[in-house]
């Protein structure tokens, strides 16, 4: 089947997947990718008031765009929207650092040695911050009708990796060596924000797809294998992505 895959920087595994598939096999289905940010979109989002995206769709030539791929392919229609907020605030330790328990969370222990804060200000916070991506997803539904959504890379854990592989974006936040939060604090934040897209995602009638867990090690960090850069898939976690859209 054609696949029609729709997000930001996370369809870049699925985009170098899906063109190495379609050299080896040029007659079999394409799966093709959306990059919501890219220029030729503008402006990705169209009747956002001040901040709020409670009203805000997808600008013209994006909502052209997906509507024509649709159209002319009848593809299955996935999400990757989105998937890099809680990296915004927990990749990173930070200067005064923190936890919060995660009712129902079997990933690493608390961090003891820092401050605990209480899940609902970080529900609170998180609900927030991913405003953008929620506007995505209804923007999506409301082009395609029902859509599959990936959930985002689990972290890695080796914070040695972290400190050599962060983005600029992430080097640029601090001052000296890059030093990672905890495990425990980039887990929990991780699942927290999987809680609350699952929960959007299914308030629009969407099915939503957990990480392949044959990318992920024993104790639910992304495997390394799989890593571009501490906060991405690369291409072989971008084939995963697309076995698991078609076998959804």
């Amino acid at each position: 089947m054609n696949l029609l895959v729709v997000g930001q920087s996370h369809v870049a595994a699925v985009r170098a997947a899906a063109k190495t598939h379609r050299e080896a096999f040029p007659d079999e289905p394409r799966t093709r990718v959306i990059h919501t940010i890219e220029q030729t979109y503008a402006p990705e989002f169209v009747n956002v008031h001040g901040g709020d995206y409670a009203t805000a769709t997808f600008g013209p030539a994006l909502r052209a765009a997906i509507g024509d791929q649709i159209a002319r392919h009848t593809p299955r229609v996935a999400s990757v929207v989105g998937g890099n907020v809680h990296n915004v605030l927990a990749l990173i330790r930070h200067p005064r650092p923190y936890d919060f328990l995660l009712p129902d969370d079997e990933g690493p222990p608390l961090d003891r040695e820092v401050e605990l804060v209480p899940q609902a200000l970080v529900r609170t916070t998180l609900t927030a911050r991913l405003a953008p991506d929620f506007a995505r997803l209804r923007a999506l539904s409301e082009i395609a009708g029902a859509f599959f959504h990936v959930e985002s890379p689990p972290p890695v854990r080796e914070e040695a990796f972290i400190a050599a592989r962060a983005e600029t974006a992430f080097r640029d936040r601090g001052v000296g060596d890059v030093i990672a939060a905890g495990p425990g604090l980039r887990w929990r934040m991780w699942r927290l924000t999987s809680q609350l897209m699952r929960a959007a995602v299914e308030r629009m009638g969407g099915h939503y797809l957990s990480a392949p867990s044959l990318a992920c090690n024993s104790d639910g960090f992304l495997n390394l294998d799989f890593a571009a850069d501490p906060t991405h898939g690369n291409e072989a976690y971008g084939e995963l992505l697309i076995r698991a859209i078609e076998d959804a």
